[in-house]
This record gives C-alpha cells, structure tokens and sequence, in this order.
C-alpha cells in the first residue's frame, strides 16, 4: 500500500509495524503506543518523551502520506478559463490549480501534497433560462452590491482613524 519510501518505512517501523500495514493499523499502533508511553501512565524520562515524539511524527507522516482522491466539480466557464481552489476534506487541505481548458477527468495534485489529488469533472450546460438568471444575478451583485475601491478605502480610514 505504501510503496518503497524510505520515511514512510522509517514511520511503520517507529511504531513497530510491517510495510504491509494499513493506515488503520497504523492509527490502532499509535493509540496503544501513545497511551503506553503518556506522562500520565509511565514516567516522563527522555527516553519515553522521545519515543512518544517519534510516534507522533510517524503518525503524521503516515496520515499525510496517505492517497486521497476526491471529485472536483466545475462549471464550463470554470474549466474554460482556470481557477485556484481550496478544498477541506476528512481533515486534510489542499490548494488545486486549475490550468485554462483542463478537461474532463484530468487529476490535478493539491499544491505541496502529491498525495492528495483531484479529479476535474465538468458539469453539463443547463439550459440558457437559467444560465441568464445565474448571469443576471453576478451582475447584479458587481454592480450594486460589491462596494468600489474608493469606498472600499474610505471605510478602511474610517476604521483606523475610529481605532487611534
């Protein structure tokens, strides 16, 4: 499951199991570990402190190193012209860039994360009632509701002098 890496061999074996153990094995070994070596179960000498740190690295390391795929539905525009998006799933971040004309079915990887990777699906067109409406209302909202800079900067000097 997790391949030949090095750190992440390291990692198993810091909390005493084989290469062929699941993420869940590994969770289970760090439970029993951490609860074996806490302060409040056993004195805290260096040697014990050190080890529960190298479990709880290990266990990190484990965790972010673990595959996850998740669905990343765009528009047609979206897909079209590009975008950056953050996503938050079971815990864990990531910021996928979307290159302009990426296609349907494309897996990006979240910046920084190889891991965590993203499958690009672009959504049907609708019907042009309701892309009209959709249209209408961003233009509504550029136009009437988002403020301008002037008044964007007027509120900021409001503030800071209110603030002195």
């Amino acid at each position: 499951m997790w391949g030949s890496d090095p750190d992440i061999l390291r990692s198993l074996k810091a909390l005493g199991l084989t290469p062929h153990a699941s993420l869940a094995q590994a969770k289970a070994a760090f439970r029993q570990r951490a609860k074996a070596l806490h302060p409040d179960h056993t004195p805290a000498t260096p040697e014990t402190l050190s080890l529960l740190a190298d479990a709880v690295k290990a266990i990190r390391h484990l965790e972010k190193s673990d595959i996850m795929e998740i669905d990343l539905t765009l528009s047609p525009d979206e897909a079209r012209t590009g975008l950056s998006r953050t996503v938050t799933r079971k815990g864990r971040s990531g910021v996928f860039r979307i290159a302009p004309e990426t296609a349907s079915g494309t897996r990006i990887p979240a910046i920084g994360d190889t891991a965590f990777t993203a499958v690009v699906r672009i959504r049907a067109e609708t019907d042009g009632k309701t892309q009209g409406i959709e249209t209408g209302l961003n233009q509504f909202i550029e136009d009437f509701v988002k403020s301008s800079p002037a008044s964007r900067m007027a509120g900021w000097l409001r503030k800071a002098r209110s603030a002195a």
